[in-house]
């Protein structure tokens, strides 16, 4: 596949928000000497050139650690508002050849690169389906789906009209009969406390 075809796949990195329940900006959370932004930045343009990323709470704070990579940063001044506004705001700024967009939140720190390019490879090979990640319940069998997901131009213009909080939500209950959906367990795995940061870090090997 050519380098020009993947480029038009784009990744958009959604990292608007306050961290209010963490207590500290998550975005900033260094990580073996790199902040858990610049580290998922870094991991998405393996995949493609064509990488974004949305910022609302102390953007400029956050632009400042991110400005040395080849990305296009979007500042929602809405994000407050909830997921959807730093969704639509992404969407709405991407460029005109792009065929497929991939979200992605700043928190998802257990994905691996391989994991993002296997998305892209599922969206190559069914390039009109919704591509999502999705996870079994062990305990009570229950599916959930959920970023990393991949959806094609032809839902843009949907995607720039949401509102809310619950982020594209409203579309893959709308459109489930055209989801794809890849098995990803560590995609549900996030940052939103103190109890999960700690958790993190000795994962990782890092020092609490």
């Amino acid at each position: 596949m050519s380098k020009n075809f993947n480029n038009k796949l784009a990744i958009i990195i959604l990292s608007a928000g306050q961290s209010s329940r963490l207590g500290q900006m998550k975005q900033l959370i260094s990580i073996k000497g790199k902040s858990l932004i610049v580290s998922q930045l870094e991991q998405a343009l393996k995949v493609t050139s064509a990488v974004y990323c949305v910022l609302g709470f102390n953007a400029e704070q956050v632009k400042a650690e991110i400005e040395h990579l080849p990305i296009k940063t979007i500042i929602n001044s809405q994000w407050s508002d909830g997921m959807a506004s730093s969704l639509a705001s992404g969407v709405k700024a991407l460029a005109p050849d792009i065929n497929a967009v991939m979200i992605v939140l700043v928190d998802q720190w257990q994905l691996t690169s391989a994991d993002l390019i296997r998305h892209r490879q599922s969206w190559q090979q069914q390039p009109s389906a919704i591509v999502v990640a999705q996870n079994i319940s062990a305990t009570n069998n229950r599916e959930s789906i959920g970023p990393p997901v991949i959806f094609p131009r032809t839902y843009f213009a949907e995607l720039i009209q949401l509102q809310g909080k619950q982020g594209a939500k409203v579309l893959l209950d709308k459109y489930q009969t055209n989801l794809l959906k890849i098995p990803l367990a560590h995609a549900f795995v996030d940052l939103d406390t103190p109890e999960q940061l700690i958790a993190m870090k000795k994962t990782l090997g890092v020092k609490a």
